[in-house]
């Protein structure tokens, strides 16, 4: 089956059932339950994968919701998107929400205004997100700016910088299925750099830790923590120096 869009007209709807093919264009729903190929760019107000599905180009949508595997070649962006299942992204991301608890690979940069994630982010550059609320695990090449972040770890998170004005890492407690089918009963954080106003961490190891009001709790193994107003020290938490600063 072959079905195009129509870019300049009235938009109709794709629904692909078993195998399929189509051009792009603009859509207004498209709606996959088997095996899709979608040969260009595409635009559409609701993108739902129930199957596997390919975009082999830029996919612009409301919202995008997947439970199966869908991977696009180029950028994304839109409202909200969602993912159960696998979602490949092979250029940046730009939504106003984003919600994983399958898996979510982004091969540019993420940008978002609120992110939970249940399940597994990893990003090949900079995340930027307003709220940022992680139940599973980030694995970000880069560093990830969020003015809100707050993290209960359930297996190994990695990045390179973590920066935001409230910083809250905690160790996981409770599990949903994905934790306890791929991220094991420990949680920990590491990282080069974390930076904050008011930052408290548990099951952190990094280099330098920087905070207006710093809390390093139990399970932390840091190199360097630089305060403004005040540090609290867990009697189990590792700090090799620590310094107040003058800024």
């Amino acid at each position: 089956m072959n079905i195009n869009g129509n870019p300049n007209g009235t938009r109709g709807d794709l629904k692909m059932t078993g195998n399929g093919q189509s051009g792009g264009g603009a859509f207004r729903n498209v709606k996959i339950m088997g095996d899709a190929i979608i040969h260009a760019d595409t635009e559409c107000e609701m993108f739902k994968c129930l199957g596997n599905s390919e975009v082999k180009g830029v996919l612009q949508a409301g919202s995008v919701s997947c439970t199966g595997t869908l991977k696009v070649a180029g950028s994304a962006s839109g409202g909200s998107f969602r993912t159960q299942g696998e979602l490949r992204i092979g250029g940046d991301l730009s939504a106003q929400s984003v919600s994983i608890s399958g898996v979510m690979s982004v091969d540019g940069r993420v940008s978002a205004e609120k992110a939970k994630i249940t399940g597994e982010l990893r990003a090949n550059a900079d995340c930027q997100m307003e709220e940022l609320v992680v139940r599973g695990m980030v694995d970000v090449n880069g560093m990830l700016n969020a003015e809100q972040a707050d993290f209960k770890l359930h297996g190994h998170s990695r990045l390179r910088e973590l920066v935001g004005s409230r910083i809250t890492v905690k160790k996981g407690s409770g599990m949903s299925l994905f934790g306890k089918l791929f991220m094991g009963p420990d949680g920990m954080l590491t990282a080069e750099t974390i930076e904050g106003d008011t930052v408290e961490l548990e099951n952190t190891k990094a280099a330098v830790v920087r905070g207006r009001s710093v809390t390093i709790g139990a399970g932390c193994s840091i190199g360097l923590v630089e305060y403004k107003d005040e540090l609290k020290q867990d009697p189990e938490a590792v700090v090799s120096q620590s310094a107040k600063a003058e800024w």
